[in-house]
C-alpha cells in the first residue's frame, strides 16, 4: 500500500532549466471523463498515476464542471458523518506522489491551483496540502483548507509550537472573524509559497494575501522542509447530511526561486486592504503604517526571503539605511497578518 500520512485533528519530475515541477495538471491531455481510478485502497494507481483512498471509485471523477475549465478533477464527500474513532468513512483523498528533489538554488516551494467550492450545504473541509519531510519525518508542509459551512478559506502551514516546541500543522486565519470568505459554486485561484531558507509562508487568494515571515509568540518558523507529494481532501464534519462535490483544476506544484517569481507576478496578489495601508510608496526614508487595530509586530524581507532589520517607532519604520529595491512588509495586528509590497528609492 502506498505511504499515507495526514492529520485531520490539527486544522485546530520534471526538472526544467530553472524551476522544477513536481505536479502540473489541467486534466485535459491523457484524461478520460469518468472514474479517476479503480482502487480506493491506494494499492493501484489510476489515471496518470493518481491514487485514491476511501469511499467508492465513483467519488473521484474526471468531469466537466463548466466550459471554461474543461475537464477537472471532482471529489465527492461522504453523505453523512461518523463519530467512530479513526474511521475512514468521513474522508475522501486523492494523491499525486513524486520523487523530485529540489536543487540548492530552488529554495521556494510553490503550490497553485483552482478550487471549485461546491454547494452551500453540508459541513466539513476541502483541503489542498503538499506533504514532505521535516528531517526524516513525513508531514504536511503547506496548503489551504476551505470550510464548507462557514465559507472561510484558511492557510495551512507547519510551524513550531512555541509552548511545546513540537512541529505542528496549523490552520491560519487571514482576517478577523468571520475571516476571508469564498462563494459557493465558484472557481477561485489559490496559491501558497514556502521559503525553505527562512521557513516563511505566504498565501494568496483572489482579493489579497497574507504571510508569516518571522517568529511570533505562538508560532516558530521551520526552515529546511522538503516538499514531495500533493494531497487533495474532501472531509465531512459533525452534522453533515449531504454529499458535497469539490473541484480541482490547473494545479502546479514546483520548486522555484525568487528570480523566477517576478515582481509583476507577486504584485498581482499583494493589494492594500481596508484594515492596513502603508505610505508613501515608494519611499526613501520613512514608511508610515495605518491600521484599524494595534500593531503587534512588523518585519521586512527582500524578494529572496532575507529578513531586513528595521525598528517600529509608533506606526512608522525608518528604511533609510536599507538598499534601494523591492521589499515585503509583514504587519501583524490582533486581527491577523497583512503583507504589503513597498519600494525603497
Amino acid at each position: 500500500m502506498k505511504k499515507i500520512l495526514f492529520s485531520l485533528l490539527v486544522i485546530s519530475a520534471t526538472g526544467t532549466v530553472f524551476g522544477q515541477t513536481l505536479v502540473t495538471e489541467n486534466f485535459e491531455t491523457s484524461y478520460t471523463n469518468g472514474n479517476l481510478g479503480t482502487d480506493v485502497t491506494g494499492n493501484t494507481g489510476g489515471q496518470n498515476g493518481w491514487y485514491t483512498y476511501y469511499g467508492a471509485n465513483a467519488d473521484y471523477q474526471i468531469a466537466n464542471i463548466d466550459a471554461a475549465h474543461g475537464k477537472s478533477l471532482t471529489i465527492a464527500s461522504y453523505n453523512s458523518y461518523s463519530s467512530v474513532t479513526n474511521t475512514t468513512l468521513n474522508t475522501r483523498l486523492a494523491t499525486k506522489e513524486t520523487s523530485v528533489v529540489a536543487t540548492a538554488s530552488n529554495n521556494i516551494l510553490r503550490g497553485k491551483f483552482d478550487l471549485y467550492t461546491g454547494p452551500s450545504t453540508g459541513t466539513g473541509t476541502i483541503q489542498m496540502r503538499v506533504l514532505g519531510l521535516n528531517g526524516t519525518t513525513s508531514t504536511a508542509i503547506g496548503g489551504f483548507a476551505y470550510d464548507v459551512a462557514t465559507k472561510e478559506i484558511r492557510g495551512i502551514g507547519l510551524f513550531t509550537n512555541q509552548t511545546t516546541l513540537a512541529p505542528t500543522v496549523y490552520s491560519i486565519g487571514f482576517a478577523a472573524a468571520p475571516g476571508v470568505l469564498l462563494t459557493a459554486n465558484t472557481w477561485v485561484t489559490l496559491e501558497f509559497r514556502y521559503n525553505k531558507t527562512t521557513g516563511a509562508f505566504t498565501w494568496f487568494w483572489p482579493t489579497g494575501s497574507g504571510s508569516i515571515s518571522a517568529d511570533t509568540a505562538t508560532l516558530g518558523l521551520i526552515p529546511g522542509l522538503e516538499g514531495q507529494d500533493l494531497y487533495l481532501f474532501n472531509v465531512t464534519a459533525a452534522g453533515n447530511t449531504v454529499s458535497k462535490t469539490a473541484g480541482f483544476d490547473n494545479i502546479t506544484v514546483e520548486f522555484t526561486n525568487a528570480g523566477l517569481l517576478s515582481t509583476n507576478d507577486l504584485s498581482a496578489y499583494v493589494k492594500a486592504t481596508p484594515a492596513v495601508k502603508i505610505y508613501p510608496n515608494p519611499t526613501s526614508e520613512i514608511l508610515n503604517i495605518v491600521a484599524d487595530s494595534k500593531i503587534i509586530n512588523v518585519s521586512v524581507s527582500d524578494f529572496t526571503g532575507k529578513k531586513v532589520n528595521v525598528r517600529l517607532n509608533e506606526n512608522k519604520i525608518d528604511v533609510s539605511a536599507i538598499p534601494a529595491g523591492n521589499y515585503l512588509i509583514n504587519i501583524e495586528t490582533k486581527d491577523g497578518v497583512s503583507v504589503e509590497k513597498f519600494i525603497k528609492k
